[in-house]
């Protein structure tokens, strides 16, 4: 077996010897990763994802608390309960502790209809490039078909038949995703299943899952991170997208775009509670974007 030195991968095909390779870094890049302005939209990410995981928590006040006195101050005001760093609704509710407990439902939204929609378009993806024949075609042409439809609209009409539920934006939004991942693990696939190691694998009696799993999932594996990645902020926005339009996400339960819906008829009188959920919602798709292409430049595997 070959022996990695001074973080420099060995030259040559693929072969046994290099599997899960893509998930060596070298100290060099593993600095260049963690440079500053990565550090910062890491932090801004942990600050979410903690924000998520304690609900409303951390937040300076009740977010369901109302104070009608209170209502519509603006940013960096004052009011009998206290300063209100973002201002206050128009009940009178703290839009800072608005945003804090929306973000659990945001993030959860997100991650799993990623995370579903990231497992069908691997299952079919490797399917259709191991396999070949009708079954790529087949899988290649639903792609091609839900491509090409206007999949946000398929998912209002969907979400306005069955009533806009969380459970129901949950099972629409993968649909809008999958296709993404099903493309990249075909191509994959297919330039994978002529491997050396694929080919010992199956010389020495491998199951045909033994080897998709064991063998080609593994070596594809930063490429799936880093479109995954992306893919989170894109369901985000597209939960906030149906929330803003009303098919979304309803009260009681808050997300980050049903804030900016709900500040979307005050825009002349309150800009910030529309625009302050908004540049949240931003800048974590950003960060999420920036982050999937530090790691993409760092471990080869661009999306």
């Amino acid at each position: 077996m070959e022996k990695l030195s001074d973080g420099v991968a060995p030259s040559g095909g693929l072969n046994a010897s290099r599997m899960g390779e893509n998930f060596f870094v070298p100290s060099s890049a593993l600095r260049r990763f963690f440079s500053w302005g990565l550090v910062i939209w890491v932090g801004y990410l942990l600050t979410i994802t903690l924000f998520a995981l304690t609900g409303g928590d951390l937040a300076p006040y009740d977010p369901t608390a109302q104070q009608v006195l209170a209502r519509l101050l603006p940013p960096f005001s004052s009011s009998s309960r206290g300063f209100h760093w973002l201002g206050t609704d128009q009940l009178g509710r703290d839009l800072m502790s608005n945003m804090i407990a929306g973000a659990r439902l945001t993030l959860f939204i997100g991650l799993v209809g990623n995370i579903i929609g990231m497992a069908i378009g691997v299952v079919l993806g490797m399917i259709a490039g191991y396999y070949g024949g009708t079954l790529d075609r087949l899988v290649m042409r639903l792609s091609e078909a839900q491509t090409a439809m206007p999949m946000f609209l398929v998912a209002i009409f969907f979400l306005t038949v069955l009533g806009p539920t969380v459970l129901n934006v949950v099972i629409i939004l993968p649909t809008l995703i999958w296709p993404s991942f099903a493309r990249l693990v075909r191509a994959e696939t297919l330039r994978l299943r002529s491997a050396l190691f694929v080919e010992a694998a199956v010389a020495t009696g491998a199951t045909d899952w033994s080897v998709l799993w064991s063998n080609i999932l593994p070596n594809m594996a930063p490429r799936i991170m880093v479109l995954a990645v992306i893919e989170l902020g894109h369901v985000m926005l597209a939960e906030a997208g149906l929330s803003f339009l009303g098919v979304g996400v309803q009260p009681p339960a808050t997300t980050w775009g049903l804030l900016i819906a709900r500040g979307r008829a005050y825009l002349a009188v309150a800009w910030w509670l529309a625009i302050m959920p908004g540049i949240m919602l931003g800048l974590t798709v950003l960060a999420l974007n920036m982050l999937s292409r530090r790691f993409a430049a760092t471990s080869g595997s661009a999306a």
